[in-house]
């Protein structure tokens, strides 16, 4: 009997190895396929591409030490709650599960032809005759620095529509080689930004217009190039102007800067409009080599529907929660971002919006570091650092996308 057991079991063998194999090959191919070539591919941002049996094993060695070390996909904003997740974005850090799969697809040439050979690529495309939205002024972005923020005033045209659902970024033809790293989005009906860009070239300004905070009407990045609310939820569009807020790092050499979005229309069963919010520190200061944390409470007078949030920040903010507080005390996680870098970033956005009850309080954690330790330091020795624009400064803010009513 024991005899007859192992043969079968030999027999066996092989079969379950490779239903085994079989499995792994397949999620590490929906993996690449979800979570790599969104951006990885010919109309993404990233710098290479990963679209084709080719390109994967001429790059294998490196996209194995991204995933790895966890580089790569960016993690985002952690959130308990179901995201909307737009074309191009990344919806998050791998599971064990896809990251172990893709490790042993990507392990050998030949284990990569088995895994990726039949690569399935799924090509978003930009909607003819969107009406768009165009910065009225250029700016030329330096060869060299670091990270700036430059803010454009921009006219909506008379054929935009009146409400929309989202956004979706310009694209210059080699996008990985644009220098624009997240736009965030304000109405400016009076054209009040027009002001400060007396030269046509953009101010060197944050894009909040009065107490409407830049983010207002949601963002675009270069992980995300695509925005869109939930179904059933969409933004005024004012008549007059839009702020595009435009966060560029240099890309080597000079390029002009004029960024340009589209609307995406809302249909007639997107009937609730939403607003916005934003949690600030003020004022604000880290003295030189702390880290520290800074809390901030919304109060909510209220019952809304939070929708989405839009985080920004210079170099010394690394990571922020938001919760809710009701009433009773009971306390409920909103998002989280432990390794936040604003040229990664992107907004969040939540397929169902949960109740934010009257009475309850937003609790806004902002996790600052002006040490040494901070990889994104660009002082040695730390300086103490105030509000302000980066590089020098820093501008945190958690913008809430909500919408009032239950």
């Amino acid at each position: 009997m024991l005899h007859r057991i192992t043969v079968i079991g030999m027999l066996l063998a092989p079969v379950v190895a490779a239903r085994v194999a079989g499995a792994v090959e397949t999620i590490a191919a929906r993996t690449l396929s979800d979570r790599c070539v969104t951006c990885h591919d010919a109309d993404g941002p990233a710098p290479l591409r990963f679209d084709s049996i080719e390109a994967i094993l001429r790059h294998r060695q490196l996209i194995r030490v991204l995933v790895d070390d966890r580089a790569m996909p960016p993690a985002g904003p952690e959130t308990p709650l179901a995201k909307v997740v737009a074309p191009h974005a990344t919806p998050g850090a791998l599971t064990i599960a896809e990251r172990d799969a893709l490790l042993a697809a990507l392990a050998s040439p030949d284990a990569a032809r088995m895994a990726f050979a039949s690569l399935a690529v799924a090509r978003t495309t930009s909607v003819a005759n969107a009406p768009r939205i165009t910065a009225l002024g250029r700016w030329t972005v330096p060869a060299a620095g670091s990270m700036r923020i430059r803010s454009f005033s921009a006219e909506v045209p008379p054929d935009a529509p009146r409400r929309v659902r989202g956004w979706r970024l310009v694209t210059v033809a080699d996008p990985a080689r644009a220098p624009v790293r997240f736009i965030s989005i304000a109405p400016d009906p009076d054209r009040l930004s027009r002001i400060l860009d007396e030269a046509g070239s953009g101010a060197e300004s944050m894009g909040d217009v009065g107490l409407v905070p830049s983010g207002a009407l949601g963002a675009l990045s270069r992980t995300a190039p695509e925005f869109r609310l939930p179904e059933g939820y969409a933004f005024e569009l004012p008549r007059g102007d839009l702020v595009l807020e435009s966060t560029v790092e240099p890309i080597g050499r000079e390029a002009e800067l004029r960024p340009s979005i589209e609307p995406v229309a809302a249909s007639g069963h997107d009937v609730r409009t939403v607003e916005a919010m934003a949690a600030r520190i003020v004022p604000l200061s880290i003295a030189a080599g702390e880290r520290c944390e800074r809390v901030v409470h919304l109060p909510i007078a209220r019952d809304m529907r939070l929708v989405g949030v839009v985080a920004k920040g210079g170099v010394f903010l690394r990571g922020y929660t938001v919760e809710v507080v009701a009433a009773d005390g009971c306390r409920s996680d909103i998002a989280r971002e432990r390794d936040f870098r604003m040229n990664i970033a992107a907004p969040l956005v939540f397929r169902e919006p949960p109740v934010v009850a009257a009475g309850s309080v937003v609790e806004v954690r902002f996790d600052l570091d002006n040490t040494r330790a901070n990889p994104l330091q660009p002082f040695d020795p730390p300086r103490a650092v105030a509000a302000g624009l980066p590089p020098e400064g820093e501008d945190a803010a958690i913008v809430l996308l909500v919408s009032p009513g239950r």
